[in-house]
């Protein structure tokens, strides 16, 4: 059992306000702002080179804890600036050749969709995109049927940022390995609400972001790489940090997930990051996610009873994600009204999302999103003021 209360108290934030927005950026806990304004005091007391080499250990918990919460090994975990940019040192690190073919989803997140354009456009490259089906998750039969011998990479977004169904990961890993194809799985809005294992994922590269469900610092996020998936990868950017200068004409790569990084990183941050996964595995992934859905099915359910209001999810496969449209005023009037009161949603724009709201031209969407620290109690007031607009 989570003890909700001493949670919420060791989350300022929760004192002041409603905030169902923890899909753009959850309130950290006390611990994690202790964490980083302890590390930036270092380093204006003995200087950030010496600060960096004090706080060594902490700075390598970053790999100890993330490949914990996967279930994979610390040289696997590479420290990456946020999720997108994670996303794009993996599909970068692939060597494409011209007709090869990349899988991915009508759900794909925009940033991701919008790279794999460009990419295409570079390297003359076919996307080929795959509809959801009537659950609102990826057609594994059409998915399988769609690989051919030019198939390079399998792209999923495991929750997308404009609906809180959760796609089959693990079957489509299954696919992706019978075939013998890379796999990506964008985490961004997965991990820290619900519980990821990389071996039952069967994923070759995962993503995620420090500041949603993780409750990290923002400008923080991770890159899992799978160690026989290393061997053929060739990273965009180098520096002494990610490869070793053999001779005045060559060099090598390091042969882990560090190659992705560089030398110069935020430290405090990542220290951030890495005591938010620590007060994560403490509290046990399993029991978060379980309540997470709790909360969700609560949600959804008194949404129901409201008339002039639609949920967009269609599977029973719940996240803490809950996206509707609400007749009688536009979302953005929406979320400012609720702002006013204390309330944090946010909006999602049809344009960013064209595969999938566009296609069922929802118009733009609210969000509500919701985390283990948030109450039934918070739910019942939201309800009660959205009923007022």
């Amino acid at each position: 059992m989570l003890d909700i209360k001493k949670i919420r108290l060791e989350t300022p934030g929760c004192q002041s306000r409603i905030h169902f927005n923890n899909a753009g950026s959850s309130l950290n806990p006390k611990g994690v702002f202790v964490a980083v304004q302890s590390y930036l005091n270092r380093e204006q007391e003995i200087g950030s080179y010496e600060a960096a080499e004090e706080a060594k250990v902490l700075i390598n918990s970053f790999y100890t804890k993330f490949s914990e919460l996967l279930n994979c090994n610390e040289s696997e975990i590479a420290f990456i600036e946020n999720s997108t940019r994670a996303w794009e040192m993996a599909v970068h690190s692939i060597g494409w050749k011209p007709g090869d073919e990349i899988i991915t989803g009508e759900n794909e997140y925009g940033s991701n969709y919008l790279g794999l354009l460009h990419l295409a456009k570079q390297r003359s490259l076919k996307i080929l995109t795959i509809p959801n089906d009537e659950s609102g998750t990826i057609s594994l039969g059409q998915l399988e049927e769609s690989i051919t011998d030019k198939t390079r990479l399998i792209a999923l977004t495991h929750v997308a940022s404009q609906r809180g169904d959760v796609q089959p990961a693990s079957k489509v890993g299954e696919i992706a390995n019978k075939h013998n194809i890379l796999y990506l799985l964008d985490a961004c809005q997965s991990v820290g609400q619900i519980n990821l294992d990389t071996k039952s994922l069967k994923c070759d590269f995962l993503c995620g972001s420090g500041r949603k469900y993780l409750r990290g610092p923002r400008g923080t996020g991770f890159l899992y790489t799978k160690s026989t998936a290393l061997k053929a990868l060739e990273p965009v950017f180098l520096d002494l940090h990610s490869a070793s200068w053999t001779n005045a004409g060559s060099y090598e790569f390091v042969r882990d997930a560090k190659m992705f990084e560089c030398w110069e990183r935020n430290m405090a941050a990542m220290i951030g990051l890495a005591t938010a996964v620590e007060y994560l595995l403490k509290l046990k992934v399993e029991i978060v996610e379980r309540r997470v859905k709790q909360l969700s099915l609560n949600l959804k359910e008194k949404l129901s009873e409201l008339t002039d209001i639609k949920t967009l999810e269609k599977s029973d496969n719940y996240s803490g994600i809950v996206t509707f449209t609400k007749t009688s005023i536009s979302a953005t009037d929406l979320k400012d009204e609720l702002q006013k009161v204390g309330i944090n949603i946010s909006v999602i724009k049809q344009r960013n999302a064209r595969l999938d709201l566009g296609k069922e031209s929802t118009g733009d969407i609210n969000r509500a999103s919701l985390h283990y620290y948030n109450t039934e109690q918070e739910i019942s007031e939201f309800i009660k003021e959205l009923t007022k607009l």
